[in-house]
């Protein structure tokens, strides 16, 4: 089998808008098929030919198999194309850092950067983030019309990205801007050269900053790390550019297709804003539903099969792509019934049979769930941080600063409403599935409106 290729995938692509309904459904009714392969082939971005996995189980499967594998230099040969062809996720498939590296490697990776983490870490960084929050959505009491992109989205970006990695003030707009432009370019064109030297120059600031800073982040952690020798300047360099476009993509196109998502289903305007009779608890579990329905990344990064093997039935040669598509899980309707509805007091269906039989392997037996492969038999949730070894270590963070910036926008705003049609608004990105802009009239009271000046952003 070693040298075979899988079957052509059809033409189309993965990804789509997820928020968009139009599109959204037609995901839900292609990815979600009753009567289709848990394990599929699929086309990425720039033509990339993978196999998809879109079920629950097999998905987590293939997030925690031992004969996969997140680093490219295993294989020690081209794989499918590589590296004669560029592709837009490829940086996170090539520059050494915790989504390119796989078994010590990756745990000696996570290692540097886990404190900064931690339950502790994310508390003491959410308070700060919180006030920041509190400032950014302040700014725009008395507006008229606000930009939730650029007004709300881009600067908590740059003030989550300016905590973690230690960025001055002054140099937050420019650090996002050069992280959406690298993560956004068309691989091979003048314009990602470019954007991607811009990128370089604002991790070498981020270094420079790290070296002056009295202050830990992980920043300074990984820079400790390289001067200790436990990592080189490639690493050093590709785990700082991670950390910045993952914060930057996550909170630039969650924020945003939550809040679209509120502007038009009262039900979770209502739970992120005035509240339900279940309190707190009710707005946290309006805001996992916006989660699972709005996925940062649409699908996960590349792995690779080590050697020829059988997955979900399907038999793959070795250096095969297979990815998690993510939005197709988390629509998996035998896990969430009526899953393109925000529900927010269902219950979770796949916490009740939290261990099954290997989805890939065909094993029937249970697993001890005390043993050291209960993490991967464990089914529960929705996807949109990950499963298993590479589950995103900001995903307390994350679900924190979404949260907070959906509910405080709509708290401040409870008449927000969208200033353009739907038809107007424009989707980029493969993986990821980015607005340019969400206008909003506020609806204040008239007379009552300051002029929209714009922010950094505008």
């Amino acid at each position: 089998m070693t040298g075979a290729h899988p079957p052509a995938p059809g033409p189309v692509p993965l990804a789509c808008p997820a928020v968009h309904e139009r599109g959204f459904t037609a995901a839900a009714r292609r990815l979600t098929a009753p009567d289709g392969p848990a394990l599929r082939p699929v086309t990425l971005g720039g033509g990339l030919r993978a196999w998809a996995a879109t079920g629950p189980a097999v998905a987590r499967g293939v997030l925690t198999d031992p004969r996969l594998t997140n680093d490219i230099g295993e294989l020690g040969g081209p794989v499918q194309g590589f590296p004669d062809r560029r592709y837009p996720e490829d940086f996170f498939a090539h520059a050494p850092q915790l989504l390119s590296a796989s078994g010590e490697r990756h745990r000696g990776l996570r290692r540097i950067v886990a404190p900064y983490f931690t339950a502790a870490a994310t508390e003491r960084t959410g308070v700060r983030l919180r006030e920041a929050l509190d400032r950014i959505i302040g700014s725009l009491a008395g507006r008229g019309r606000i930009d939730i992109v650029t007004d709300l989205a881009l600067p908590l970006a740059g003030a989550t990205a300016g905590e973690i990695l230690g960025i001055v003030p002054e140099r937050r707009d420019a650090a996002v801007t050069a992280a959406l432009a690298a993560s956004g370019a068309v691989p091979g064109t003048e314009e990602a050269r470019s954007a991607h030297q811009v990128f370089a120059q604002t991790v070498l600031h981020i270094i420079g900053a790290a070296r002056r800073s009295p202050e830990p982040t992980a920043a300074t952690a990984l820079l400790h790390a390289r001067q200790s020798g436990r990592i080189g300047n490639a690493e050093l360099a590709g785990m700082l550019g991670m950390l910045l476009i993952g914060t930057v993509d996550s909170l630039s196109t969650v924020v945003p297709s939550g809040a679209l998502m509120a502007l038009r289903r009262p039900e979770v305007r209502h739970g992120l804003g005035a509240g339900h009779d279940g309190g707190p608890a009710y707005a946290t579990a309006v805001t996992e539903e916006i989660l699972r329905l709005n996925p940062p990344f649409q699908h996960t990064g590349w792995r690779f099969t080590r050697d020829d093997c059988v997955l979900a039935g399907v038999p793959l040669p070795r250096g095969a792509v297979v990815v998690t598509s993510v939005l197709a899980a988390n629509l998996d309707p035998a896990a969430w019934p009526d899953p393109l509805r925000a529900d927010p007091l269902r219950a979770d269906p796949l916490r009740a049979d939290p261990l099954r039989g290997d989805p890939l392997r065909g094993d029937p037996a249970r697993a001890d769930p005390t043993g050291a492969d209960a993490h991967r038999r464990t089914v529960a949730g929705h996807l949109s941080f990950g499963h298993g070894p590479h589950y995103c270590l900001g995903a307390a963070l994350g679900r924190r600063l979404v949260h907070e910036a959906l509910t405080g926008l709509f708290r401040r705003f409870p008449r927000l409403s969208l200033a353009v049609p739907l038809d107007e608004l424009t989707w980029h990105g493969t993986c990821l599935r980015r607005l340019d802009r969400l206008p909003a009239h506020t609806c204040l009271r008239a007379g009552a409106q300051k002029s929209d000046s714009p922010t950094a952003f505008g």
